[in-house]
C-alpha cells in the first residue's frame, strides 16, 4: 500500500537517531510526518525527576498505529563503526592504527574518541564515517516501515 509523502525534518529525525539517553523516546508520527518525543508538551513542567520518569516509560515503547518507535543504533553498533573505521582509513598509520584499536577494545570507545582530539584530520574523517553509518541506518528504517518522504535526505 503506497502511502502519502510525509514532510520530514531531517535534522530532527537524526537527531531523534543520535539520541543515547535510554530514558527519551522519540516517535516519528505517520500522519504529520513530525518528530515527537515521548513526555514532551508544551505546557510540560516538571519539578523533580519522579514526575519525568512517570511521564516517561523508559522500559518500553509506545505502541499506536499513528507513531512508529524510532530505534537508534547500539553501543556496539558504534564500536564495531569504530573497528571499521581504523581498519579502513588508509590515512592513519600502522601504529596509530594498533593504538585506536586498543583504545575501544579497552574503554569501549571514550578512549578513541579522546584520542581524536589530538588528530584533527582523521576526527573529521571519523565523524563524516559515523555520519554515513548513521544515515545508513536511518534510510534502512525509513525503507522497512514503508515511510515515503515528501523530499530526499539532504546528503543525497
Amino acid at each position: 500500500m503506497k502511502h502519502k509523502p510525509l514532510p520530514i525534518d531531517w535534522d530532527e529525525l537524526e537527531g531523534a537517531f543520535e539520541n543515547r539517553n535510554e530514558d527519551l523516546r522519540y516517535y516519528l508520527d505517520l500522519i504529520t510526518g513530525q518528530v515527537v518525543l515521548e513526555g514532551e508538551g508544551e505546557d510540560a513542567e516538571f519539578d523533580d525527576d519522579a514526575e519525568i520518569d512517570s511521564a516517561v516509560d523508559p522500559e518500553s515503547p509506545r505502541k499506536e498505529t499513528t507513531r512508529i518507535y524510532v530505534e537508534t543504533f547500539t553501543v556496539d553498533d558504534e564500536l564495531d563503526w569504530m573497528d571499521e573505521f581504523i581498519e579502513g582509513d588508509e590515512g592513519i598509520s600502522a601504529e596509530l592504527k594498533d593504538r585506536f584499536g586498543e583504545l575501544v577494545a579497552s574503554t569501549g570507545g571514550d578512549g578513541f574518541r579522546d584520542e581524536l582530539r589530538h588528530h584533527a584530520e582523521i576526527r573529521d574523517r571519523w565523524f563524516l564515517f559515523r555520519s554515513e553509518r548513521l544515515h545508513e541506518i536511518m534510510e534502512a528504517w525509513l525503507a522497512e516501515h514503508q515511510i515515503n518522504c515528501a523530499t530526499p535526505p539532504p546528503w543525497k
